[in-house]
């Protein structure tokens, strides 16, 4: 579908800097997480499930200022390749 007609077509060439592989680097992303406790409590236990995070690696509850809203917070680090 997308052949060319020219004969001899080389195909595109690739710059040196974007064919060497960059170094990781270690990045660090904050999650927060508002609402009730036990939406908190809940929230925090379905991120276990999915190993994204460990309960005990979120911050105590903290009161966001809202009647009935508290927060918590995680920081992940992750390898950017």
């Amino acid at each position: 579908m997308f052949q060319s007609t020219e004969t001899g077509a080389q195909p595109p060439t690739i710059h040196p800097a974007q064919s060497s592989k960059a170094k990781p680097s270690r990045q660090k992303i904050t999650n927060v997480l508002y609402g009730s406790l036990e939406a908190l409590d809940r929230m925090t236990k379905y991120l276990h499930t999915l190993h994204y995070a460990d309960p005990d690696d979120w911050s105590d509850p903290i009161p966001s200022g809202k009647d009935c809203q508290w927060m918590m917070v995680h920081i992940k680090h992750l390898m950017i390749e």
